[in-house]
Formats: C-alpha cells, structure tokens, sequence
C-alpha cells in the first residue's frame, strides 16, 4: 500500500531543508549588496567622468587633475566587485575611456591604450567612438580663438579614430551601440570638415 503525502513529509528531513533555504537567501543577500554597490559606483563614475570632461573644456587643469585621481580610485573599486554584473558597468567604464582619453590628448599625450587603461575591449572602443564628439567641441573652440592650426589637428585626430575602426562590423551584443557612434563620428567630421572649410575662406 503506498503512503500517504503526510507520512512521507513526516520522514522528510525539513530542518535540512530550511537550513538550506537560509543559505541560499544569505547568499543571495551578498549577490544584491554586491550588485547595490556595483550601481552606486558606476553611477559615481559616469558623474566624475562628466565633470571630468566639463573641467578639460573649461581648461580648468587644477580641477581636472583632481577629479582624474578621483576617478582612476573610483574605477578600480568597480572593477573589484562588479564580476557577473558586467552588463550593468559598462557604460561606466565606457564614459571612463573617453574621459581619460581625451585628459591625456590635451595634455599632450597619446590616446592610451586598452591595456594602459585596464579596460576590456567594447567599453574602450565605445569610448574612442563619444571621444570624437569631446574632440570637436575642442576643435570648433579653437575655431573661435583663430587657432585654425590646432582645430585642424583635432580634425585630423577624430578621423585618425574612425577611419582606424571604419572595417569594425559585428553584430550589437558583441559590440552594443557601435554602428550608431559610428554614425554618429562621421556626421561631426563631415560638419566640422564644413567649419574648417569656411574659416580658410
């Protein structure tokens, strides 16, 4: 004769299961705390690498060399609590590429690379992508002074980037957003070519 549900229950080990239970939600806990902290400090990235391309236009050096230090702590403390929820810090990491990169160009420097800036490959080449619209706002800048010279190096920079990355053609989940920035490159070199156009006149 089979038995009952009740008596089966009964025999079932429900402390083990409970304890179980328990651990899985502390466990769990840890995951959402992780993944709160992940948020916080992508959010406090995105905002440091805003304020840190405001002060580089506003030729504010003191500033933005303050908030470069602040922003390269701020990175690395993502990067050490963020694995498993990389989705969701990407455009942190993003907006940290095109800051630094262009903090590094107007300082005379080269654009870094992925490996000096510890990134992965999409956010960095997102990165260089926005970076070309920090450069001509740069460039039109330059234009107002007079600096024809300089606006023009700026120009020749922006097209050094998206012609370099002109062959780049993936599928979105591999390289999310590319084809539109892409798009989007171009259009600011074709206007800014404009520009340089009607000042040599």
């Amino acid at each position: 004769m089979a038995r009952s549900f009740i008596e089966i229950h009964t025999q079932y080990n429900c402390e083990s299961m409970l304890k179980e239970i328990n651990d899985i939600t502390k466990e769990l806990e840890a995951e959402q705390k992780r993944f709160d902290e992940v948020m916080l400090r992508s959010s406090k990235v995105i905002k440091l690498a805003a304020q840190l391309i405001t002060s580089l236009h506003a030729k504010n050096e003191k500033l933005a060399k303050s908030i470069k230090k602040e922003l390269e702590k701020e990175i690395k403390a993502l990067s050490k609590v963020e694995k498993g929820f990389e989705y969701y810090s990407t455009q942190a990491h993003q907006e940290y590429v095109e800051a630094i990169a262009l903090y590094n160009i107007l300082g005379k420097h080269s654009i870094p690379s992925k490996k000096e800036l510890n990134e992965e490959t999409a956010p960095y080449v997102l990165g260089l992508m926005d970076l070309v619209g920090e450069l001509k706002r740069e460039a039109i800048d330059e234009l107002r002074k007079g600096n024809n010279k300089l606006a023009s190096m700026y120009y020749e920079l922006m097209k050094d980037i998206y012609d370099s990355t002109l062959h780049i053609r993936f599928a979105n989940p591999i390289l999310p957003g590319f084809r539109k920035k892409q798009d989007v490159a171009r259009i600011q070199l074709e206007s800014l070519a404009s520009e340089l156009l009607h000042a040599k006149q």
